[in-house]
């Protein structure tokens, strides 16, 4: 039988999820929107349904509701349910699906993918201080979303003699071209990873993606200063976006886009 939290619109479906309990599923799913959403403050427009497939990578199915994710993960693997969810519901929270087919999608990717590392790591502290009461020695399991996480960022670490802003400059017509590249986009995500650790409000910014049709929008400069004038006014004003400029070489208003740091 299912498993429903109704309070947060959660579903976990029954299906071929090996070695487990649909309850403990549910816990851990929990956990992932708590984080997740308490730092965007924002929470989905529907409910979710969650389901298990044997195809190669997650998904959440555009244009649909209640939406419809579908995980990989099985048995008693935590941290890829972790991993998973967490990327899967970043989409849905920034709400991928008002604009699906422009150049910069690639960035919802990277940042996606930092949602997913940075939910693992504060799971750390979370499940050994409140564990989830359905999944068995949660607190026990604990360290291990943190070893996930380093093991997935040192993929995707930089070589230190490069700095991140040249790096850019050379990938960024090779992300545009492939949002899915996550050994590309998998490095963006890390930079953005350690400014969302040094400040979480950073994620509320993300929840004005995808308010504006950025296929208008020529280059990721200009991609950047329309994600910044949909901040304007904002409860901080645009903040993350200069981040990610300044993370990435990216020039302002005048000039070439790109410049060699």
């Amino acid at each position: 039988m299912d498993k429903h939290n109704p309070q947060l619109g959660l579903t976990v479906l029954n299906g071929d999820w090996g070695a487990t309990s649909l309850s403990a599923i549910l816990g851990v799913l929990e956990s992932v929107f708590k984080e997740l959403s308490t730092v965007t403050g924002q929470l989905p427009d529907d409910r979710i349904e969650v389901s298990r497939w044997r195809r190669d990578h997650p998904l959440v199915v555009q244009g649909r509701r209640p939406y419809k994710i579908y995980l990989t993960a099985s048995d008693t693997y935590w941290s890829q349910y972790v991993y998973q969810f967490s990327h899967e519901l970043c989409h849905v929270l920034i709400r991928s699906d008002r604009f699906t087919d422009h150049k910069h999608k690639w960035f919802e990717e990277a940042l996606c993918e930092a949602a997913s590392l940075f939910v693992l790591r504060r799971l750390v502290a979370a499940w050994t201080q409140a564990p989830p009461h359905s999944v068995f020695k949660a607190e026990e399991f604990a360290p291990s979303h943190g070893t996930y996480a380093e093991r997935v960022e040192r993929r995707h670490a930089v070589d230190q003699e490069t700095s991140l802003a040249n790096w850019f400059l050379d990938h960024c017509e090779e992300l545009a071209s492939d949002r899915y590249n996550r050994s590309l986009n998998g490095v963006v995500a890390v930079a953005l990873l350690r400014e969302f650790r040094k400040n979480t409000t950073l994620w509320r910014d993300c929840t004005a993606l995808n308010s504006w049709d950025a296929n208008q929008d020529e280059d990721f400069r200009a991609y950047l200063n329309s994600w910044s004038s949909n901040l304007a006014g904002s409860h901080a004003g645009p903040r993350l976006p200069c981040v990610v400029a300044r993370r990435l070489g990216i020039a302002g208003t005048t000039g070439s886009p790109f410049h060699r740091a």
